[in-house]
């Protein structure tokens, strides 16, 4: 049975803070509690340490990967006693990452945030921040004794890549162990740039959507194998962090630890109503960065958008193949190692991006909406329009600024000109 909240202090830990959902989760937190909307105690953070935090946020060298998430007796038992809430960011989000990476970051660490939220005997929610026929120790049995390998586990659950299937074993790991802990797992869509917090366009990951759109803005990527009518749905990362907050202070019944609490599944979209179309990605990227004041490095170009394999093997060889195939061999000749070293990453990367993303951008994928993420009015044109921008400022120029600094600085100058 559902019992009323204790009177004990809100102590929430977080993990993933030095990710990209984790660090909106944390900011939105904490400016929360100075506008009094949420009201906590401390959030305790699993991290390496670091100097400079707020005193309402105290870091916990851990190391989510090993059992007890590498925590001291001492932390084990402040946590154990203290902690009400956990939200659970922490995870690995690369597409070209092993398998055996992706379980360890992804399904491992779950668990073991898992018997540390067993152990919390305030504990009211824990949150799992997600994305099989079969039992998922069964899945992982096979991938562990080799009897089958991922590309074969894919195929047969229907996973476009190791990264969803490493997502989706966790969670049902956690829903398969989770014994007596309230928990609530929150299936996020495709997460980009924030829409207004910490301020309009933020972002420093390439993943997800970042990827195609950077490959687009720096003049590499000229094709795209896509329905250009299919809807993606994207959605704000501070619209994210926002519903994980909400749900972990949600209103209704509170299920004190050991008392059967039912699992609550949350999908955190934005729908097909506010969603862009793969066109609408490709040509406003395109034209955004076309732009002589937006030029990040050269100016882009779209030769292809479809799912006509013909045409795209075409489109593919001539404008992108070939001219990046004649600059390795252009600086194999001239022995520039370097370039031509970089000429043939190119190519691979852009590869990785049509292989990872054709399943994104080939269909429509309607998912069902629990609660409106986005309010009725929101811009779809003008929210991309904030995210081109927030990529350029926040990804593109501190990219360029690592890789060829001169250019970086003549676009310094340029954008001082133009604000001016």
């Amino acid at each position: 049975m559902p019992t009323e909240p204790q009177a004990v202090p809100i102590t929430i830990l977080l993990t993933g803070v030095t990710g990209f959902v984790g660090k909106v989760v944390l900011e939105e937190l904490v400016r929360r509690r100075a506008e009094s909307t949420v009201q906590f105690d401390r959030i305790l953070v699993l991290i390496r340490p670091l100097r400079g935090w707020h005193n309402d946020v105290r870091v916990i060298t851990c190391d989510l990967m090993k059992p007890g998430c590498g925590l001291n007796a001492a932390s084990k038992e402040e946590l154990a006693s203290k902690v009400t809430h956990i939200i659970h960011c922490a995870g690995c989000v690369s597409f070209d990452s092993p398998i055996d990476v992706l379980l360890a970051e992804n399904v491992a660490a779950s668990l073991n945030i898992l018997q540390l939220a067993q152990s919390c005997s305030n504990l009211r929610r824990l949150e799992q921040l997600a994305t099989l026929p079969k039992s998922a120790l069964e899945v992982l049995a096979e991938l562990h004794e080799g009897k089958k390998d991922a590309d074969q586990i894919r195929r047969e659950t229907g996973h476009p890549n190791d990264y969803t299937l490493a997502k989706c074993l966790a969670e049902h790991f956690m829903v398969q162990n989770k014994g007596a802990t309230p928990l609530t797992i929150v299936r996020p869509s495709i997460i980009s740039a924030s829409w207004q917090y910490p301020f309009p366009g933020w972002i420093d990951s390439f993943a997800a959507l970042a990827g195609p759109i950077s490959a687009f803005a720096l003049g590499g990527l000229k094709v795209l194998h896509g329905d250009p009518s299919a809807i993606l749905d994207v959605v704000p990362v501070d619209k994210v962090a926002e519903c994980l907050i909400r749900e972990a202070f949600c209103s209704g019944p509170t299920y004190v630890n050991h008392e059967m609490a039912p699992t609550k599944f949350v999908h955190c979209v934005s729908t097909t109503k506010h969603g862009p179309s793969t066109w609408d990605i490709v040509y406003d990227t395109v034209m955004y960065f076309s732009q002589p004041e937006n030029i990040v490095l050269y100016k882009p170009t779209g030769w292809y958008v479809g799912t006509d394999n013909r045409r795209f093997r075409f489109y593919e060889f001539v404008f992108q193949y070939l001219p990046l195939k004649m600059a390795e061999l252009a600086a194999l000749l001239m022995l520039d190692w370097d370039r031509a070293a970089k000429a043939k990453k190119m190519l691979m990367r852009l590869r990785q991006i049509d292989t990872h993303f054709r399943y994104f951008v080939e269909h429509t994928y309607e998912y069902r909406c629990d609660v409106e993420v986005l309010p009725a009015d929101f811009d779809k044109r003008m929210y991309m329009e904030i995210t081109l921008q927030g990529m350029r400022q926040n990804l593109l120029l501190p990219l360029l600024a690592r890789e060829n600094p001169r250019e970086a600085a003549a676009h310094h100058h340029c954008d001082r000109e133009t604000s001016g």
